[in-house]
């Protein structure tokens, strides 16, 4: 718990990264024989700069609020996991730059590991955040784990969608706590980080008072492609946050699959670059058996499956 404090309080400070941890471990040993470290040794570490050592031999003076702040998120169900640490989720270790710290509410269990990304604009379409929802339903009662990254439209309709089916999300938002907004999983009945951990798996690297940014959704996206075994794209502009995930998935070997649609606008160019690339793909729920027998690793043949009953049939 000490060392874990330590870890909190070093990953509040901006601009430090996974590599100075590194850095400062090899150097001290542990992170609290760095922070009591004499400023002309901080200086030592490759690559420090100024600010960041002056920040780390100050950061004792504020031990006891982290100390206070990590008792709080434990009593609302929220756990601080360090790379160190055996809980530390296995896939995310893949990615780029990998997290020093995560903040984990939920418990990722081996089903998980069969986790599919469906992710796409904040700004999408209806018959896209239609889509998503119906897709995420589907892949859920097939029992795979449906990740994305929580913001408006197909990211958070994925989530709906997975949880109305009685299956398992991971979210992986680009915001601390204090930031979450549960308005979206209130007609669940899904109000705090303890009922939503029953169903699901919330992921920050943020620390609990960072608000959402470009730079922390940026940052969150390369999590959301390591966590995927295989990554949906439902709706991309170009250049695009949805293709920035696109794009790290890709560098870490998670196969492509693309939704098609039969009238090409700005707001699908993004999908239309990816079906010209070889991306998969999806035109409905029906073609979404190859994701399935991929992430399962089961390789079954046959023909495709009808939709659940009662869904809509989202063909364009």
């Amino acid at each position: 718990m000490e060392e874990t404090i330590y870890w909190a309080h070093l990953a509040a400070i901006e601009g430090l990264g996974g590599a100075t941890f590194d850095e400062l471990l090899k150097r001290f040993g542990s992170l609290k024989r760095a922070l009591e470290a004499p400023l002309h040794e901080v200086r030592e570490i490759p690559s420090m700069d100024e600010r960041t050592a002056e920040a780390i031999c100050r950061a004792h003076m504020t031990l006891d609020a982290t100390r206070a702040q990590i008792e709080e998120l434990m009593n609302r169900g929220i756990r601080v996991i360090t790379k160190l640490d055996s809980l530390y989720p296995p896939r995310l270790r893949e990615a780029p730059d990998p997290p020093p710290l995560i903040y984990l509410a939920g418990d990722l269990l081996r089903p998980d590991d069969r986790a599919v990304a469906i992710i796409g604009s904040r700004d999408c379409s209806e018959i896209s955040a239609r889509r998503s929802r119906q897709y995420a339903r589907y892949l859920a009662q097939e029992g795979l784990t449906v990740v994305s990254g929580y913001a408006p439209g197909v990211d958070l309709s994925a989530h709906l969608g997975a949880l109305e089916a009685g299956g398992r999300t991971i979210i992986i938002p680009g915001c601390g706590a204090d930031y979450f907004d549960f308005s979206p999983l209130s007609t669940l009945d899904i109000t705090s980080f303890s009922d939503l951990a029953k169903q699901a798996v919330w992921i920050s690297e943020q620390p609990p008072g960072a608000d959402w940014s470009g730079k922390s959704a940026t940052a969150r996206n390369r999590l959301v492609a390591a966590q995927a075994r295989a990554v949906l794209v439902m709706e991309a502009r170009l250049q695009s946050s949805t293709l920035d995930t696109v794009a790290r998935a890709k560098k870490l070997d998670r196969p492509i699959f693309v939704q098609t649609f039969a009238t090409i606008s700005e707001k699908v160019l993004g999908n239309e670059m990816l079906r010209k690339e070889g991306a998969g793909l999806v035109q409905s729920v029906e073609d979404l058996q190859p994701i399935v027998d991929l992430v399962l690793g089961e390789g079954r043949a046959g023909g495709k499956k009808s939709p659940p009953a009662g869904g809509d049939d989202l063909r364009r």
